[in-house]
């Protein structure tokens, strides 16, 4: 190989193939990224608890933040002493790119068609025919790619959205420092009866200048048409919802119409394959909040660090894949996944009632323990003890399932997965 050829491609141009490909040559590793469209918008809203931004190294590309949260159910309000942040994407995708170019990373506009290895290393074959080499690759293009192997499973629980960007008129000014409302399970009213839609909550954050986002949403289910199918439903929803509260005059268009569909509890990629995968493409989406973001952040740096390791001890393509997979997916971080994927299957079964009372049991728990289940920042042994407590706190409808899953077949299977990636 050239001493100035690629030696990495990753496939993908959002933020997980950004942030990877970014910290990859800040350790001299000579990366190419292809993607159809590299400099496109990102199009999602991209939010995380602030303590995540601070640490993960995001804090100076904040657009929002709020001093604190706030959740809603039937039997009223908990405020989350935590505050939230609201990334400026375009910002920090702007950011990385130039930052890949200056350090001379190749950008290829094109789609990938076929990823062969051989002894050599990997050929990327594009749809136009191109033909691409390095010694490894990664795929980062998302939770949809055909290019990973996975374990066996069933089919993934999704969460699914509809959000839109309002103007506030009629005398409701937003402020800036009114708290975010991370989840407000409460009723829109007895039409919901008649509706085909599982259990949604309320999103919403005021972004200050009389601007406010707001976003229905399914957590997590196992859904009986296309995700898309849910949209009107959601979108009427969220109307009546606004409505009721007198929050917003529905006049006009919204400014902005964010649509939303993320596998959650998706099966892990196999850890025997050469082909790598990063962020939603590895399955890295949190199973107990649909969140990805912070994942993707917070393992980067250590992926980044075996990928350098491996390309600079090359000696052949046998090894150095089954190696980065132990940094792509600890085995730690496999037995937390099992832990959340089962906790997702109880709570993607409950009715209305049910996930209303789940979440306020949940957010009665020491602020602690929520803290590092929802950032999936803390240990296995902290996250079983977290759902220990919660175990022994809760009421005991939830306690009945929780029990009748963990005896049954889901604790088993969850059991037998805690040693790690499927070889």
């Amino acid at each position: 190989m050239p001493a100035d050829a690629t030696q990495l491609w990753i496939v993908g141009a959002g933020p997980a193939a950004l942030a990877l490909a970014d910290s990859c040559v800040a350790r001299g590793v000579r990366v190419g990224i292809l993607a159809p469209d590299p400099r496109a918008a990102w199009i999602p809203n991209y939010a995380l608890w602030l303590d995540d931004a601070i640490e993960l190294g995001v804090e100076g590309f904040l657009a929002r933040r709020w001093a604190r949260a706030e959740a809603r159910f039937a039997g009223g309000p908990r405020v989350l002493d935590r505050g939230y942040a609201l990334l400026d994407a375009r910002r920090w995708q702007l950011e990385l790119l130039a930052r890949c170019e200056a350090a001379g990373v190749r950008i290829e506009t094109n789609r990938l068609a076929e990823i062969s290895h051989d002894d050599e290393g990997v050929e990327l074959r594009c749809e136009d025919t191109t033909c691409l080499r390095a010694r490894l690759v990664v795929d980062a293009s998302g939770h949809a790619s055909p290019f990973v192997a996975r374990e066996p499973g069933g089919a993934p629980y999704y969460q699914v959205a509809w959000g839109e960007l309002w103007a506030v008129e009629g005398g409701h000014p937003v402020h800036r420092e009114d708290p975010m409302t991370f989840m407000d399970w409460t009723s829109s009213g007895p039409r919901e009866a008649a509706e085909e839609l599982p259990p949604t909550f309320l999103y919403a954050m005021p972004l200050g200048d009389d601007r406010l986002f707001v976003e229905e949403t399914v957590l997590a289910a196992r859904l009986g048409r296309a995700p898309a199918d849910y949209f009107p439903a959601l979108r009427a929803r969220l109307h009546r919802r606004l409505e009721r509260s007198g929050a917003l005059t529905l006049a006009g268009r919204p400014q902005e119409v964010e649509r939303c569909v993320i596998p959650m509890g998706a099966p892990l990629p196999r850890g025997d394959q050469r082909t790598l995968a990063y962020g939603g493409a590895a399955s890295m989406v949190h199973p107990a909040t649909g969140y990805l973001l912070t994942n993707v952040l917070r393992r980067r740096e250590r992926v980044a660090d075996a990928i350098a390791r491996e390309l600079a001890d090359w000696v052949g393509p046998g090894g150095p894949s089954r190696r980065i997979w132990q940094a792509i997916w600890t085995p730690e971080e496999v037995r937390a996944w099992r832990l959340y994927s089962f906790g997702l299957e109880v709570i993607a079964e409950l009715d209305r009632a049910g996930t209303d009372r789940f979440f306020a049991e949940f957010f009665d728990l020491p602020e602690h323990c929520w803290r590092g289940f929802v950032s999936a920042s803390g240990p296995t042994t902290e996250l079983m003890a977290t759902m220990l407590r919660y175990y022994a706190s809760t009421s005991r409808p939830i306690r009945g399932r929780l029990s009748s899953a963990l005896l049954g077949r889901r604790g088993l299977r969850m059991l037998r997965g805690f040693a790690g990636l499927e070889r």
